[in-house]
């Protein structure tokens, strides 16, 4: 059993693989070439601490995998005198044929990435197929995910503007300066209020913990599209109940959306379908003046296909250093 570190992934991980990788799982799971079900939560007695299970099947000769996510939420963990992360995730992936235990491997950076590159996917399908412009992108969040995200959406798409929004304007500030200077662009700065940052927006993030909507219907210009990603009480917090009555929403699979989206369905959210649908044909873009919105969850196939993409090129590096030698 070969176990591979988050430092390990990190170093093996790159936009363009990570991007394929998650838009075969998407594909797939509209193919119907996948088992996985609803995330399943186990709380901790007398704590708000939390894991989560999330076991998947895909069948894909490139990214296929059986595998296993396992996600820890320890909020205090950010409080300790020596601060751990909150968020700590691992991924098992077993062999097919005998079920026997293949690799560990740490999952706190796949999840991120694929988060992010779901988001891109999303966003190739849904809106750039349309011929829209993408001219700015609004990111409301600047944690982990917003930072992610913009990495992402910097490698994949030409925005000549990105906006960056939180409740602290200092931290916003700190995180475009890095962007700024790491990226070697001038395309990020920092929006003074979430309005501003969505107003006039061609494309939308949300990636915080908001418990209460944090963008409004009449801020979001026709034709624009949100990646909602956040994690908050519900999935579904950041946007405002007209803005979900108003677009047509899209989601990463039919088993989350009923467990973890029944809220907005019963607010009469009518769902337009998977996202593979649209990558596979079986869906039409939808018409150059609708918002639509990407409700993204993240899916065990997801994490299984990035853990065989980082499997494989593990493999590969180590064969490599052994011809060397």
């Amino acid at each position: 059993m070969i176990i591979i570190t988050e430092e390990q992934v990190s170093d093996l991980l790159n936009w363009n693989d990570t991007f394929r990788a998650v838009e075969t799982a998407m594909l797939r799971v509209s193919q119907g070439r996948v088992v996985q079900k609803a995330r399943v939560n186990t709380e901790l007695l007398n704590s708000d601490n939390l894991l989560l299970t999330m076991p998947g099947y895909l069948e894909d000769k490139t990214y296929g995998a059986l595998a296993c996510k396992l996600v820890t939420m320890f909020k205090s963990n950010a409080d300790m005198e020596k601060p751990l992360p909150t968020i700590n995730a691992n991924i098992m992936i077993f062999d097919e044929t005998t079920g026997i235990l293949k690799a560990s491997i740490g999952g706190t950076q796949i999840t991120k990435w694929r988060t992010a590159a779901a988001s891109a996917v999303a966003t190739k399908h849904i809106f750039s197929k349309n011929n829209k412009k993408c001219n700015v992108l609004a990111i409301l969040g600047y944690g982990a995910q917003g930072r992610v995200h913009a990495e992402a959406f910097y490698n994949f798409f030409n925005f000549k503007e990105i906006r960056i929004w939180g409740r602290s304007v200092e931290k916003a500030r700190l995180l475009v300066d890095e962007l700024n200077k790491t990226l070697s662009t001038e395309a990020f700065r920092v929006a003074a209020s979430g309005e501003e940052c969505v107003r006039e927006a061609d494309v939308v993030i949300t990636a915080t913990y908001a418990t209460a909507p944090i963008v409004q219907f009449e801020w979001v210009k026709a034709g624009a599209h949100i990646n909602a990603v956040g994690c908050g009480t519900n999935h579904y917090n950041e946007l405002d109940e007209q803005l979900y009555l108003n677009s047509d929403v899209y989601i990463d699979y039919w088993a989350g959306a009923r467990d973890s989206l029944s809220g907005l369905e019963k607010l009469g959210v009518h769902f337009r379908g998977e996202v593979g649908d649209v990558i596979g044909g079986g869906l039409p873009i939808p018409a150059p003046d609708r918002i639509t919105v990407f409700q993204s969850l993240g899916m065990a196939v997801e994490d299984g296909a990035m853990a065989r993409l980082v499997f494989d090129l593990y493999q590969k590096r180590e064969t490599e250093k052994q011809n060397v030698v």
